[in-house]
């Protein structure tokens, strides 16, 4: 599972926040629609029943000659509770070799 933890902002609000390797956020999108969302902005924003899940693109990271892909996805959510219950499947699904 890859990692990730619950931080909250200065309203209280909890978020995930994760960095994407060798995950295209086309498959992201994916996951989080096979979890129970709907996309808003493909490849951009996606809404659950208690989360909203927000992807940006950033620059590939390089080693050697080799690029893998990265990204962004943050997930604002309406308590812990309903992010962790995204989360502990997502965990399992973004886990990609390579990165």
């Amino acid at each position: 599972m890859i990692p990730w933890q619950i931080t909250w902002d200065d309203q209280g609000v909890p978020w995930v926040h994760i960095e994407l390797r060798s995950a295209p956020l086309w498959l992201v999108t994916s996951y989080l629609v096979k979890l129970g969302g709907k996309v808003v902005e493909p490849e951009h924003r996606v809404q659950g029943p208690d989360w909203e899940a927000f992807m940006r693109p950033d620059e590939p990271v390089r080693l050697g000659s080799l690029r893998i892909g990265r990204g962004w996805l943050d997930i604002r959510g309406r308590d812990e509770a309903a992010l962790t219950r995204l989360m502990e499947p997502l965990g399992l699904m973004l886990m990609r070799g390579g990165g």
